[in-house]
């Protein structure tokens, strides 16, 4: 893997398939020990897991729900109803990531997790590697048009 990102960025799953969350994110999104996060694929050409916390994917269903109606809308709802998954902190801070997802996501023992403010990204360190150059034309192309 070629070292685009920062030591923050990078976490390891351990054997069992449990995912540290990074202490920063946790305060961050006041995710404590006992929280329900809610586990959503995403089957983009990468693929990578969204995790939410309840508060979070409730605003997420409101949002879903609040869209004028379309068959569309519909399919999309039905789909996180479906693929949804829970998994509850536990007292170091870590989920179990199910083995489905893992495998859904290509997860493996070196995954990148992102703070994205109102949910979390983990992606596999591969899929984020391949990513990495189009996070960089958008921030260059953002940030041209903001400076």
């Amino acid at each position: 893997m070629n070292n685009y990102f920062n030591e923050k960025s990078l976490h390891s799953t351990d054997p069992k398939g449990r995912l540290l969350l990074p202490k920063d994110i946790r305060v961050d999104l006041k995710i404590n020990k006992g929280d329900v996060l809610y586990l959503l694929p995403d089957f983009s050409a990468l693929p990578y897991l969204e995790l939410r916390t309840r508060k979070q994917w409730d605003l997420y269903c409101k949002t879903l729900r609040a869209d004028e109606g379309s068959a569309q809308k519909k399919d999309t709802f039905r789909y996180a109803m479906l693929a949804k998954e829970t998994a509850t902190v536990d007292g170091q801070g870590r989920i179990l990531i199910p083995q489905r997802i893992k495998k859904a996501c290509g997860l493996d023992e070196t995954v990148a997790v992102i703070n994205m403010a109102i949910y979390i990204e983990v992606w596999s360190g591969d899929h984020m590697e391949k990513k990495y150059p189009e996070l960089v034309k958008a921030f260059k192309k953002t940030n041209d048009r903001i400076f």
